[in-house]
């Protein structure tokens, strides 16, 4: 059978139609499948919402996302903390509109935040230093318990420069005999020589009521400082001998003086002596900068 050519003759209305309605088809497929691995690679949830005391113009936050900055209408800075925790509110001029805040804070490097507005022609930088938290629970305080002002050194009694913190702090506590009060914390520099032996004498020479004096006379024998020498130490400030050596052995003290180590780590101690005021770093270790920061902060404290 002879082959046959067959033409098919279809209006170009319902032609058009079909490619339309393929194109369509077509070009749906390609969205989805285009839109759909970008919805699978987004997982989102709202996880707080923070109000502030007016209506927000503008938010920023710290690097490492410790601290929320809301700036709101009426002239006002509001801080919170990743809880959405109000920390601190701090007026402002009105006219500011926008607010960034750059580098992320360290012990003794204020945290810079930036604010700016059309209607002030202005950009203004304010600097901010938060106090840091320390437990001091179980350490030796040397003052009033209940006093407002509280002086936290992190210190190794082979340090020299340790050594002269004594003298400074006795006469803060000579001009603030109800204000304040000094808190220590150990913090050994090394892991070898006497530094970690002298510590652990300190503390068991604390469970006997004799920190303080063992404090002073540990400073004072710094230069001829030795194992004999600190047993020598204990028996002069007649402490019982039996007890100190089992506290020295301890596994309770070894954890209690790892404890003051991370503390003072979590605190951005980098070297001794290191002071904190209430919480703010002593930048300065001589009386006039000492006495400045104590009158902050019963000044602070009277505000609240």
């Amino acid at each position: 059978m002879p082959f046959q050519t067959v033409s098919i003759s279809m209006p170009f209305r319902y032609f058009s139609a079909i490619s339309l309605a393929a194109f369509t088809v077509t070009t749906l497929v390609t969205v989805f499948l285009l839109a759909a691995p970008a919805q699978s690679r987004v997982a989102w949830e709202l996880r707080q919402t923070i109000t502030p005391d007016a209506s927000p113009l503008d938010v920023a936050a710290s690097i490492d996302g410790s601290r929320i900055f809301v700036l709101t209408k009426g002239g006002k800075v509001q801080i919170f903390d990743p809880n959405g925790e109000l920390i601190a509110s701090i007026p402002v001029s009105p006219k500011m509109e926008r607010i960034t805040a750059i580098g992320l804070q360290q012990v003794g490097i204020p945290e810079k935040i930036f604010l700016s507005g059309k209607e002030a022609g202005i950009v203004q930088e304010l600097t901010l230093e938060f106090a840091v938290p320390i437990d001091i629970s179980g350490a030796p305080v040397l003052g009033p318990a209940d006093a407002p002002v509280k002086i936290v050194e992190f210190s190794d009694f082979l340090c020299p420069h340790c050594a002269t913190v004594k003298s400074l702090t006795e006469e803060i506590q000579r001009l603030y005999p109800q204000q304040v009060k000094v808190v220590f914390k150990n913090f050994p520099l090394s892991r070898d020589g006497l530094s970690i032996p002298a510590a652990l004498a300190a503390m068991a020479a604390h469970r006997q009521g004799k920190f303080w004096e063992f404090h002073a006379r540990l400073f004072k024998a710094q230069r001829e400082l030795s194992p004999e020498k600190i047993r020598v130490i204990a028996q002069d400030l007649q402490l019982d001998l039996t007890r100190f050596d089992q506290d020295i052995k301890s596994q309770e003290l070894a954890k209690y003086l790892e404890k003051d180590i991370r503390d003072g780590q979590m605190a951005g101690v980098r070297g001794t002596p290191t002071i904190f005021i209430n919480g703010m770093l002593l930048k300065q270790r001589d009386l006039a900068t000492m006495q400045l920061m104590v009158n902050q902060a019963l000044q602070r404290n009277q505000s609240r």
